[in-house]
């Protein structure tokens, strides 16, 4: 005689547990990938480099340096390489599989914050030693190390809401191309590669995420409409990951 076990299976790990297990797997892989180190690593620590050791860099202080640095660190982590690992995850069917776990769209996008922030602050802190030893700079204001980081956390959240709407709506050879173009437009146009008050339009890259982040790193406390810019940036990114975003290739 068959019979059939009814009983009610096991509940869901919570939400926040749910996020860090996510989380940590995501940060082994990424950690793994020799691509992605180039990406969110080796680029920003050559870039401070060629700012702090060569010509290029001699319109900047080592301050300045330093938050152009972090700057294209952190677009290259929570926006660049979200997107496209986001991207290829959906198209050989990864996030499919996510999908039938009770993580959703919002734990998604909270476990891949996380594993911006993880390897970011992995970032700060190898940039920040490398300006120390090369140019013997360091800061001791406060408040300007709260608001920078405070600035950075919305920055990584709307850069990581915005790599989930592309990486949940585009084919992954689309996503790639346009991830990789944005990449670059904000590195050279939106106040990282070149000075935000030497590009022509500079009053409109203020309102870019990268010059919002780069004016909150730089100006002393409080840059309002660099933390409003981020804001929105922020929300508008969740809104249309949460409406946009597909699960299937």
């Amino acid at each position: 005689m068959v019979t059939l076990d009814l009983r009610t299976g096991s509940e869901p790990a919570p939400p926040a547990r749910r996020i860090f297990s996510q989380a940590v797997f995501d940060t082994r892989n990424v950690l793994r990938n020799g691509e992605n180190l180039l990406l969110t690593l080796i680029i920003p620590v050559v870039v401070l480099l060629l700012a702090l050791l060569t010509p290029l860099g001699s319109d900047r202080t080592a301050g300045e340096a330093l938050v152009a640095a972090v700057g294209l660190g952190v677009l290259a982590t929570s926006f660049t390489s979200q997107a496209i690992s986001t991207g290829f995850d959906r198209r050989y069917g990864v996030l499919c599989m996510l999908g039938l776990t009770p993580l959703g769209i919002r734990g998604l996008l909270a476990a891949r914050t996380l594993v911006s922030v993880l390897i970011i602050t992995m970032q700060i802190a190898i940039l920040t030693g490398l300006t120390w030893v090369l140019a013997g700079w360091t800061s001791t204001d406060i408040g300007y190390v709260v608001q920078s980081a405070i600035a950075i956390l919305l920055a990584v959240w709307g850069f990581t809401a915005w790599a989930l709407t592309l990486a949940g709506a585009l084919r992954a050879e689309a996503n790639l191309a346009i991830a990789n173009a944005i990449f670059l437009l904000l590195m050279f146009g939106g106040g990282l590669a070149i000075p935000l008050d030497s590009l022509p339009w500079a009053g409109l890259a203020q309102w870019l995420p990268t010059g919002a982040l780069v004016q909150a790193m730089s100006t002393p406390p409080i840059a309002g409409l660099s933390f409003i810019v981020l804001l929105l940036w922020g929300a508008l990114g969740t809104a249309l990951a949460t409406r946009f975003f597909r699960w299937e290739p």
